[in-house]
């Protein structure tokens, strides 16, 4: 079930977006920059190094529309605590015309159990997740409610109490940078295994998510994860 944590890492970039080039609005939160990759490392309050995340940019192509879709490849090494995924984990995301992005996390989970179980099959439903570019201190966002269906058993994953908390300049090891900072509720469910954790993200425009700290129901810090450095 540890493969369930790799959908903390998707939806961080599902939701905090890194801002692209042309055509897609300067003013929105993703990476349409082909070949950018971005490097994360994850630790405990007690300086435990869980794994270090790298996220490639690997393709970007230009709908009828105007939405801009995002192929990316995010490849976990496991330190102190093994990582939930083996080898790399590919992954899609969608920005609209406006600078919107929207990734759906249920598939991500799906993918990621794929890549973990490669001998079953895995059935995703709900789970959409978007984030527009013009958010503001005090904004409410929309719930996100995701399935994932194998051999009759069931995975939930349910994020709520979102709300953009405030506007913070915040120091990584990439860099400093001015951010939103995003809290959510988040549940995961399946047979025999319940999860919760409050999140906080820090979305910079221009870089996406910088730093992602997870947090347990009784609000001490479970492990934080920051931006380390970017290349291109």
């Amino acid at each position: 079930m540890r493969y369930f944590l790799c959908v903390l890492l998707l939806s961080a970039l599902a939701c905090g977006i890194i801002r692209a080039e042309t055509p897609i609005s300067k003013n929105g939160y993703f990476c349409a920059k082909q070949g950018t990759v971005l490097n994360y490392e994850r630790y405990a309050p007690d300086g435990k190094h869980w794994w270090n995340q790298k996220t490639k940019i690997d393709s970007t192509s230009l709908g009828e529309d105007g939405t801009v879709k995002v192929g990316f490849t995010s490849t976990i090494k496991s330190f102190d605590v093994k990582a939930p995924i083996k080898g790399s984990v590919s992954s899609a995301a969608f920005v609209r015309k406006d600078g919107t992005v929207e990734i759906n996390i249920a598939e991500a989970a799906a993918t990621v159990a794929k890549n973990r179980y490669s001998a079953f099959r895995f059935k995703a439903s709900g789970g959409m997740s978007s984030l527009s570019p013009n958010v503001k201190p005090g904004d409410k966002l929309e719930e996100i409610h995701g399935k994932v269906e194998c051999a009759g058993m069931k995975l939930t994953i349910d994020y709520t109490e979102r709300v953009v908390l405030r506007k913070e300049t915040v120091k990584v090891p990439a860099g400093t940078f001015d951010c939103i900072v995003v809290q959510e509720r988040k549940v995961e469910k399946a047979p025999l295994m319940k999860r919760e954790n409050i999140t906080l993200t820090w979305y910079a425009l221009g870089y996406g998510f910088v730093r992602h700290d997870s947090l347990l129901p009784d609000g001490s810090l479970e492990s934080s994860e920051q931006l380390v450095s970017i290349t291109n």
